[in-house]
């Protein structure tokens, strides 16, 4: 008969889930994301936050518009809503950020580095170039990507690199001019 330590850190046998697959909600901490279900949940909590923080300033900006005390109570409304939506929004890009450095089998306080500037970007590259890891981690098993995810995700990825591209030439398109980058200096500077 063997002993059985009462003072040992109990242990889960991560390969019990069914199927071997991630069975957590996307918005649980404890899961794992890979790169096309980090990208895609990352796109569409960003566009919900931002149309519905978009709609409801609006909204505001229209009683604003009126003047008097209702106007600024508007202005100082949509100054919060505006707080509390990127609050949110912050929330949950740090939530999915975990779950994909668990996939990385990472410790989610990585993402610490998120508010070094400059690590910052080499953090979100990282995330979204390294592959997970296989099979089941120290986070569990993984969790596969649905079809629509995989969809979602890809479209972020190419309208990223859309973006990436278009600022590109368009430093190259500034730097190139002079007469346009004084016209860039000279307009930052009376701003």
């Amino acid at each position: 008969m063997a002993a059985t330590d009462p003072y040992r850190t109990p242990s889960a046998d991560l390969a019990a889930s069914p199927a071997g697959i991630d069975q957590t909600r996307p918005w649980d901490p404890s899961g794992r994301f890979g790169r096309l279900s980090y990208v895609a949940w990352a796109v569409l909590a960003s566009v919900v936050i931002n149309l519905v923080s978009l709609l409801l300033e609006l909204a505001l900006g229209a009683v604003a518009g009126g003047g008097g005390q209702a106007g600024g109570a508007a202005a100082i409304a949509i100054g919060i809503l505006t707080l509390l939506f990127g609050v949110g929004l912050a929330v949950v890009t740090v939530l999915f950020a975990i779950r994909r450095l668990h996939d990385l089998d990472l410790s989610g306080w990585w993402c610490l580095l998120g508010l070094v500037p400059l690590v910052n970007v080499l953090l979100g590259l990282f995330l979204l170039l390294k592959g997970g890891t296989d099979g089941v981690n120290r986070f569990g098993p993984p969790r596969p990507t649905p079809t629509w995810e995989a969809v979602v995700g890809g479209i972020g990825l190419v309208l990223s690199l859309l973006a990436l591209l278009a600022l590109i030439v368009m430093l190259v398109v500034i730097l190139m001019n002079p007469a346009m980058l004084e016209q860039w200096q000279s307009a930052l500077q009376s701003a």
